[in-house]
């Protein structure tokens, strides 16, 4: 097979895209929010999972349906109570050192990530008991009472080198694991502790990280020399940069924030596709309960009528769908029975004066990304909308990092933000305990701040039912509860969207988290 060869001038540097002898078949794609960390005890944001799940691997793996595939663990088995999880570590796995992955690196990798309460170490809190060492090749999970999604929450534990991490651990708060390694995992630029199919090779901080192809991966390479040996993943912001580079074929592959009118353009360029498929990705106003006068229902309810959900859904993001409720419809768990709010400007002014603010409202402070045209132009129409009822919104554009604080505390969250979550793992609880219970307050998940007692029971509730049925109707229950307390706008469900040059192939839109960034999936074909 020949390939036409791409080059051009790059950061100081030449790449080659292609399969002409001798060349590197190099990707390269943008993104629009900073790489905070690689850490897979700390990461949670897309860009900094995308990574995580490129160089490190989880003991399970979702296919294309979002079902659970063995991977690092082999076979595993339950207790009758639920309250025990034995797995078998696949044999032979080397870490990127060279060194083999037994058992022991994935107790290290629990116990790690829950000492340093960090990434998705709410997943398991309060949950497991201990982690034991069985055997070489056998680990087990005991825990605190039985918890229905635990093998659903698996892809997002990676394990790590214990070995080199303990090397290069230095004192800390952690007794004999010190700092458990993080002081230099997070000062890497060019070094990892991970087994995955691709290594850190460099990290220009703010600017691009760059991925290498481990050739000797345990799991193997499908298409061979045609799999993508380098992944040069770059800090755009300028969505006019990213138009021009696709044109001249200097990306590979864009990122999935762009607005809906920049992949048309994109796809209008020769040898560009455009690429969509369902997602598990909702976008919401989510409002602060406890703040004035988002604090009054009556001002939830008026911005839930004032919304104008057809021009999200047909003009600012053709391809998505209405959300009904936090869950997204392919989601197992989700309630399809959900009262659905639509666009009413008279039932809008009704709850506006039955509020107690009502008729002096104070200004509502809504902040959006920086990234993202649609996301932009969805606040820009609530603030038309709003104020043809004589309440004034004051729109912020803030960075992605700056939204993360400001939602760190009740005062400092306003009292709306325009968030999207997408389902870390496969079940409603990703979205109802990320979300809503009162553990998971002053994240960027949970900016309503419902802290209630009632919610808080349902969810806890819910995670510890195994009966699928009796389950279910819990989380159908605790899904009309919050939603009767209107802590979001609802607005849409995103399709996964992204323009590639068409000689990429096997994207693979996996709905759990940004697995679809899986590098290992995708080849070069003429």
């Amino acid at each position: 097979m020949t390939k036409r060869l791409v080059c051009w001038l790059l950061l100081g540097s030449m790449l080659c895209m292609g399969l002409a002898a001798g060349a590197k078949n190099i990707l390269v794609m943008d993104h629009i929010q900073v790489f905070g960390t690689i850490d897979p005890a700390r990461g949670t944001d897309y860009t900094e999972t995308y990574a995580m799940l490129n160089v490190y691997d989880p003991l399970l793996f979702p296919n294309a349906k979002g079902e659970l595939q063995p991977h690092l663990a082999t076979a595993w088995t339950v207790t009758a109570d639920g309250l025990s999880y034995t797995f078998t570590i696949r044999e032979g796995v080397r870490f990127h050192d060279g060194s083999l992955l037994t058992a022991e690196d994935v107790k290290f990798s629990f116990d790690r990530i829950m000492a340093l309460q960090d990434g998705f170490s709410w997943l398991w809190s309060g949950l497991i008991e201990q982690v034991t060492v069985d055997d070489t090749y056998v680990v087990s999970f005991h825990l605190t009472e039985p918890f229905a999604p635990f093998t659903a929450t698996l892809p997002w534990l990676f394990i790590v080198n214990k070995d080199l991490l303990m090397e290069n651990a230095v004192p800390g708060d952690y007794g004999e694991f010190m700092d458990y390694g993080s002081e230099w995992l997070n000062a890497a630029t060019s070094e990892d502790a991970g087994s995955g199919p691709y290594s850190l090779k460099s990290w220009d901080r703010g600017r691009e990280i760059v991925f290498e192809r481990v050739e000797d991966y345990w799991a193997g390479w499908p298409k061979g020399d045609a799999s993508v040996d380098e992944v040069h993943s770059m800090m755009i912001t300028e969505s006019a940069t990213v138009l021009t580079m696709m044109r001249k074929g200097e990306l590979t592959l864009t990122d999935y924030y762009r607005g809906y009118t920049e992949y048309e353009e994109m796809a209008k360029a020769d040898n560009v596709v455009l690429v969509e498929s369902p997602s598990t990705e909702v976008i919401s106003f989510k409002l602060n309960t406890k703040v004035a006068p988002t604090d009054d229902i009556h001002i939830r309810k008026m911005l839930a009528y004032a919304f104008d959900y057809a021009t999200m859904t047909d003009q600012l993001e053709p391809g998505s769908t209405l959300a009904l409720g936090p869950v997204a419809p392919n989601v197992p768990g989700h309630n399809p029975n959900l009262f659905q709010y639509a666009f009413d400007l008279d039932k809008a002014r009704e709850e506006l004066e039955q509020s107690s603010y009502y008729p002096d409202v104070p200004t509502i402070q809504l902040v959006t990304p920086q990234f993202g045209e649609s996301r932009r132009n969805a606040s820009l129409r609530l603030k038309e909308l709003v104020e043809t009822l004589g309440v004034n919104v004051e729109i912020r554009l803030e960075p992605w990092g700056r939204m993360t604080e400001l939602a760190s505390t009740v005062e400092s969250t306003p009292n709306i933000m325009l968030i999207s979550v997408l389902a870390n793992y496969p079940d409603a609880d990703s979205y109802l305990y990320g979300m809503y219970h009162s553990d998971a307050a002053g994240t960027w998940m949970s900016t309503e701040w419902l802290l209630d007692p009632e919610v808080d029971r349902l969810i806890t509730e819910s995670r510890k039912v195994v009966d699928p049925v009796e389950r279910t109707a819990l989380l159908y229950e605790v899904q009309e509860l919050i939603t009767g307390q209107v802590p979001d706008v609802y607005m849409n469900v995103m399709p996964i969207r992204v323009a590639m040059q068409d000689f990429l192939k096997g994207f693979t839109p996996r709905p759990i988290g940004t697995y679809f960034y899986y590098f290992r999936d995708w080849w070069y074909e003429n």
